[in-house]
């Protein structure tokens, strides 16, 4: 029960984003810049917040930042190569949904609720860091079926890169690093503005992410949907368990990036399989089906940690 309370609220508030989509109180332009004012300002103020009050020897872990990327890669590919007989267009929705976390949307209000919104701040880097690394892999998996990535082809990576060094992500995580390592404090003001800003980015990614889930994708693609299910919710954060446990790691040094590891395939990912010509529906399946089966694994998550 105690478990339950830490994620039955997530999923509650999902359940009235789509209540309200039906009731007509979250349309699609609403929703549209309900996403914009979470992506482009309060996401980031939480995570600028939450690193600028973390030392730094507590947000940044470059041995546990090194294992989750070489899982993530290994993680990628692999999927990638034992889906060598399916469509192009579908070959790198697999690997992607596979792995790509949505971390700000699910991720942190389950972490936020089980742990507290101090919590937030062990993982703020964390976060920023697997926004460039998801990116990248990203652009590699969905344009390498096409045959797109030649020798000197800079221009399939150009877009993603500019897109990353303007994330809104990870320019606050950068500043908010920038204010730990140098030790200073925002005037009291404006540090209490941005706290209470980026404490309305949870509840509303949530009711953007309810309102926009629709349960018509995985009539086609219900099979696939558990498999890479399976994989992103139990193998993935699996993987991760057992090495952050093996390194040392323990308490919420290992909870809090199980759970972000642990969260839904993202939303976003369907915006990039789109650019990249791949299986729409497809991913519009492994999102919908991931975040539906997250209430169950998200329990399980919380009764091993």
């Amino acid at each position: 029960m105690a478990n339950l309370d830490v994620v039955l609220p997530v999923f509650l508030v999902l359940a009235l984003g789509a209540f309200l989509r039906k009731r007509g109180l979250l349309r699609g332009e609403v929703r549209s810049s309900l996403s914009r004012l979470v992506f482009y300002v309060a996401a980031p103020a939480l995570l600028l917040h939450s690193t600028a009050h973390t030392p730094l020897g507590e947000a940044i872990d470059p041995r546990a930042l090194l294992f989750l990327t070489g899982l993530t890669v290994a993680s990628a590919l692999l999927v990638y190569l034992l889906c060598a007989r399916c469509r192009p267009e579908r070959r790198g929705v697999f690997a992607q949904g596979f792995h790509r976390s949505n971390m700000v949307f699910m991720g942190l209000p389950v972490l936020s609720n089980a742990y507290g919104e101090g919590a937030v701040g062990q993982v703020a880097v964390l976060v920023g860091y697997m926004v460039i690394l998801y990116n990248l892999l990203a652009v590699l998996l969905l344009t390498l079926p096409h045959q797109q990535l030649r020798a000197g082809s800079a221009a399939v990576w150009l877009r993603p890169l500019g897109q990353i060094l303007r994330n809104p992500l990870i320019l606050g995580c950068g500043a908010g690093i920038l204010l730990s390592a140098l030790h200073l404090s925002l005037p009291v003001s404006l540090d209490r503005a941005l706290a209470l800003v980026g404490r309305s980015a949870l509840p509303l990614a949530l009711l953007v992410l309810g309102a926009d889930l629709d349960f018509r994708h995985l009539r086609d693609d219900l099979g696939p949907t558990v498999v890479i299910a399976t994989g992103k919710l139990i193998v993935y954060p699996g993987l991760a368990w057992l090495g952050l446990r093996a390194l040392g790691y323990e308490g919420l040094q290992l909870a809090a990036p199980v759970l972000i590891l642990a969260a839904p395939t993202a939303v976003v990912s369907h915006v990039m399989v789109r650019e990249m010509g791949g299986d729409t529906g497809l991913a519009g399946a492994i999102i919908v089906g991931t975040t539906a089966a997250s209430l169950l694994t998200y329990l399980g998550w919380l009764a091993i940690l």
